[in-house]
């Protein structure tokens, strides 16, 4: 099971004003979806200091909820199972899960067989080790959904205390989207003036405060992006 891992280095009078004023680290996950999804909350923490390692492994469930996807609402998992890419999970017509083998290749598929529609999701274990939801997206009645994790990961920090699962719709603050496409670990550090810095690294973009998060942490899948390009190539 692959491991990852960011550290944030900070320096003394970053932590403690972080820590006089009440900051809270947030995390997002990044994933492929239908465009109707939305993020939510993966982490918040304060157990923060100058060298700050967040460190995870590709440990997954999926889960469907009768929460509807609104911002600033909690996804609560009413009904969960672990799973591993390639496969899916069967909703039944009372809303009981189950995982089988088959699915389509690194995706976490979610299939409903029933006419009930819910909001479905992908969860993964943050740095805390518990299982949190990454996002939220429409299950309908009879259909199918697919989910890929990307290995990008949103930070940032703000005062606002706000609770795991909670679909966001903008950044809290200045953020830094981090990529650690083929890599295994990133470094960067947090400054209380001067924001987020990477030095000259490609892999880390820098989030404007009320960015919309959803373009950035719900991608289109292959297909999807494959298409528009057909499009803007025949529109050109």
């Amino acid at each position: 099971m692959a491991e990852y891992s960011i550290t944030v280095e900070m320096d003394q009078n970053t932590v403690k004003a972080l820590k006089d004023s009440g900051y809270y680290m947030y995390g997002f996950k990044a994933v492929r979806g239908q465009s109707s999804g939305m993020p939510t909350v993966w982490f918040s923490s304060q157990n923060f200091l100058t060298d700050t390692t967040l460190t995870w492994e590709e440990n997954y469930q999926a889960y469907i909820s009768n929460d509807q996807i609104e911002s600033n609402v909690v996804i609560h998992a009413s009904a969960k199972a672990d799973i591993d890419l390639g496969q899916t999970m069967n909703v039944d017509n009372v809303g009981n899960v189950s995982v089988t083998g088959e699915g389509t290749a690194g995706a976490i598929s979610i299939m409903n067989n029933s006419t009930t529609q819910y909001t479905c999701g992908m969860s993964q274990q943050n740095p805390s080790g518990d299982y949190t939801t990454l996002c939220a997206f429409p299950l309908y009645g009879n259909g199918l959904d697919l989910i890929v994790p990307i290995e990008t990961v949103l930070l940032m920090f703000a005062t606002k205390p706000v609770k795991t699962a909670t679909v966001i719709a903008q950044a809290f603050a200045q953020g830094a989207l981090i990529d650690l496409t083929g890599v295994s670990s990133r470094s960067l550090s947090f400054d209380i003036n001067k924001g987020w810095d990477a030095a000259s690294a490609t892999w880390m973009k820098k989030i404007a405060a009320n960015s919309p998060l959803q373009p950035l942490l719900i991608l289109p899948q292959v297909s999807e992006s494959k298409a528009a390009r057909r499009l803007a190539a025949a529109a050109a």
